[in-house]
């Protein structure tokens, strides 16, 4: 009997020895499964068709390991120009305070940053939804040719990824469109925008402090998407894109942001896939359509440059004031030639803009200060916003900026903004 026992103790399958970790991904530990730490993407998480959190530590590197740690508790944002400040300053140490504090108006629900991130673990299928509608719809409403077209469909998506700034922003610029698309269900898309606005917004601002050649592209990206979501939220009582009734408006502090990073880092920013286009559009032109429009508007800026000459004693202001109306000349050119040759109204988006990013700061702050001249030079960019009606994102904003300007202007200044008034009026 003894032999019998030593027999089967000696026969006993002994436990194989295995190398003990913790450094399994996230899925694997939450699943409680031994995970065999294949980077980027380890095989359990390949075989359940999961984000293994090794492929987002992997990407994220050179912009999520120099974030500070955040334990703030926030509601979804809704535009402040408090917050939106963050983006020209290019700092996060102040930014978790002053996004506790902020009153929202959002119907959005409470979002925890302290608890584990689903959003790192999976994509819900609202989510994928939103993320489907702008690689099959929304991409090609912010897009004029076909160049920036793959940019937006193929590249900033995949960036996206990778990126949590510009994954939460691309999903609430789709979610904004749906909303225009369905108004029926416009409360729901919207609130899924605030939300989605509000990890994008909170992503980027804590990244610009850290802003160098690694992560120029995708916060310059992000500021981008930005943007693009303030217009389509659509116009707001008491801002007017320049200037507003409370101080600094909210989008032109969003552009100053853009400004200092292109500024600061232009090289590494318009390069590979930001590239710029060289490509051209061979239409034939209709001169007499650009005659004939482009005749009234210098007439009437002619007129507004002898007012400046009479009014302004300063060489240093009549110089300011005729530098931006030749600028502003130049801009209107370039949109006839842009309509005439029958290009997407989309693709008037940078000219337009193009102004406002140059415009110096000065103006700005005649803009901010209501001065009547400043006023009315920009009711002749304001009447150029008409073109872009059609454009889904920018619906409202041409009467909305003339209404804000007509309700600042001193009374005696009137008569020289009926004219772009009129032009706002007609097809």
């Amino acid at each position: 009997m003894e032999n019998q026992d030593s027999y089967n103790k000696s026969n006993k399958t002994t436990r194989r020895s295995h190398r003990k970790s913790r450094a399994g991904c996230g899925n694997c530990k939450k699943r409680r499964i031994k995970c065999d730490e294949k980077k980027p993407v380890c095989s359990n998480c390949t075989g359940r068709a999961l984000e293994c959190t090794f492929s987002i530590d992997n990407v994220e590197t050179s912009i999520s390991t120099y974030l500070p740690e955040t334990t703030a508790r926030f509601r979804p944002y809704t535009f402040s120009h408090n917050n939106l400040k963050d983006i020209e300053k290019k700092g996060a140490s102040s930014f978790e305070a002053e996004y506790q504090s902020v009153s929202t108006h959002s119907i959005g629900i409470q979002c925890n940053l302290d608890a584990p991130s689903a959003n790192k673990q999976h994509i819900s299928l609202d989510d994928l939804q939103l993320f489907h509608h702008f690689i099959v719809s929304t991409y090609n409403t912010i897009s004029d040719d076909t160049g920036s077209c793959d940019l937006w469909q193929i590249h900033v998506p995949q960036w996206g990824m990778n990126v949590p700034s510009i994954h939460h922003l691309i999903l609430a610029l789709s979610s904004l469109h749906l909303s225009h698309k369905f108004p029926n269900r416009r409360d729901e898309y919207v609130r899924k925008a605030d939300d989605h606005f509000t990890f994008g917004l909170q992503s980027v601002t804590a990244v610009l402090a850290y802003l160098d050649s690694r992560t120029s592209q995708q916060i310059y990206i992000s500021t981008v998407l930005i943007c693009f979501v303030y217009f389509a939220r659509g116009p707001r009582t008491g801002e007017y894109l320049v200037f507003g009734d409370y101080g600094q408006s909210e989008w032109r502090v969003l552009m100053r942001g853009v400004k200092s990073i292109v500024e600061s880092h232009r090289s590494e920013v318009f390069t590979g896939d930001l590239a710029p286009n060289s490509q051209s559009m061979t239409v034939s032109v209709n001169p007499l359509l650009r005659k004939n429009e482009t005749d009234s508007y210098l007439e009437h800026l002619q007129e507004m440059r002898t007012l400046i000459q009479q009014e302004l004693p300063s060489d240093t202001d009549r110089a300011m004031y005729n530098s931006v109306i030749d600028d502003l000349l130049a801009v209107r050119a370039e949109v006839n030639i842009k309509r005439s040759i029958q290009w997407p109204p989309v693709g008037l988006m940078q000219v337009l803009i193009g102004w406002v990013y140059r415009i110096p700061d000065e103006f700005v702050n005649r803009l901010e200060q209501k001065e009547s001249m400043a006023l009315v030079v920009l009711a002749y960019w304001a009447m150029l916003l008409k073109y872009m009606r059609s454009v889904w994102f920018m619906k409202g904003w041409d009467v909305h900026v003339m209404e804000g300007i007509s309700a600042s202007l001193q009374k005696e200044f009137h008569g020289w903004i009926q004219w772009p008034l009129q032009q706002l009026e007609k097809d």
